[in-house]
């Protein structure tokens, strides 16, 4: 009983962790000896962006606005003063507020060059991010939640990780709350080196949703293949189309790093956690069996994804284990964990996120369970 336990829990461990990157990178490998064997594919070739459009969606965040619109102007003025040949490209920064009832878009108008469309329905994010993305005409978007801080040299960044590459089909930074404590700020770091392994096979499939750069033409026909069905969770279903779609294209990360002022750690904020997952199970039962059979390495990378969903269980299973086969030194072992986490500030969020994945055999068992609202 106590090996069962240990080895569903470490096996859980490891695929939330290295197991599925380490998996893809041999895939990739493979397919890329079969391709060379057999007539491969013209990959994806594009010129150099003369447009970018930032694509802010918003429904009442007239607390975080005003400052991810300081961020990105600054990073604008910032790229701008470089020069250079070829010049940089225009960027174009457009702010989409769906049915809110603050004056989110009358701080919005209050910068100089920011285009305001205002959506008196409530479409969702989904709906809006559509919407927004069908209607640029720009070489590549840049979709942004309210709440995003950029530097001042991520535009820079982002332009000249876009040239380096013709085959670049989308750019990603690295993520960070602005406000958080130790342990989640340990696990951040930890996601953003399991994704740089996703990198050395193509790109991430689950990109942070506060800030993805993405090539114009080709996320209007991931769009067209994602259909009229609302999708809650768009940091995984977009990039994990591309890549099935494009599978010679490449999704940089990280490009840049951004932080989140819209994350508070002393929130339990389970209704966010709670659509999260029910996005989640969404792309895995409509996306995920189709794009595996499509493209097996993106397929491998979305598992990580997957298996992170029930990460509570693999814990239980793990201590449970190593509480029958140690119990006089992994009990008092747990309690000073237990201590060390309710001080680190990052308990009301770990809690959180436990009940959220303990709760996620609802989800399978139910799928009709829907969620309160569809903004994440």
């Amino acid at each position: 009983m106590v090996l069962i336990l240990l080895g569903i829990g470490v096996f859980g461990f490891l695929g939330l962790s290295v197991l599925w990157p380490l998996t893809a990178m041999m895939a990739r490998r493979i397919q890329r000896v079969i391709r060379m064997r057999t007539r491969r594919p013209e990959p994806v070739k594009f010129s150099r962006p003369s447009t970018i459009e930032v694509i802010l969606p918003a429904h009442n965040e007239i607390g975080l606005i005003e400052s991810t619109l300081v961020g990105i102007l600054r990073s604008i003025q910032y790229l701008q003063a470089q020069g250079g040949s070829p010049p940089p490209p225009k960027i174009l920064v457009h702010v989409g507020t769906d049915g809110c009832t603050d004056r989110t878009a009358e701080a919005a108008r209050r910068f100089p060059g920011v285009d305001v469309t205002e959506f008196p329905d409530n479409r969702g994010k989904w709906g809006m991010i559509k919407t927004l993305i069908e209607r640029s005409s720009a070489d590549w978007l840049i979709l942004v939640d309210a709440g995003a801080l950029w530097s001042e040299g991520f535009l820079t960044d982002v332009v000249r990780e876009i040239g380096r590459g013709r085959d670049v089909i989308a750019v990603a930074p690295s993520y960070a709350p602005l406000k958080s404590g130790l342990i989640h700020r340990a696990l951040w770091q930890v996601e953003r080196l399991l994704k740089m392994f996703e990198a050395l096979c193509g790109g991430p499939v689950s990109l942070h949703g506060a800030t993805v750069g993405y090539k114009t033409v080709l996320v209007k026909k991931a769009l067209a293949r994602l259909g009229d069905t609302q999708w809650l969770n768009d940091d995984v279903v977009i990039p994990l189309t591309l890549r099935t779609l494009f599978p010679d294209g490449l999704i940089r990360y990280p490009v840049g790093k951004v932080w989140d002022a819209g994350v508070h750690p002393k929130e339990v904020d389970l209704a966010r956690r709670d659509r999260l997952l029910k996005g989640n199970l969404q792309w895995v039962r409509g996306l995920l069996p189709d794009y595996f059979r499509r493209n097996p390495v993106a397929g491998m990378v979305a598992l990580r994804r997957l298996f992170r969903m029930f990460w509570a269980y693999w814990f239980v299973f793990a201590a449970a284990g190593l509480a029958l086969a140690f119990h006089p030194i992994v009990l008092p072992g747990v309690a000073a964990a237990g201590f060390l986490l309710t001080v680190s500030g990052s308990f009301r969020q770990v809690a959180g996120a436990a009940l959220v994945s303990l709760s996620a055999p609802l989800g399978i068992f139910y799928p009709n369970w829907r969620p309160r609202g569809s903004w994440t």
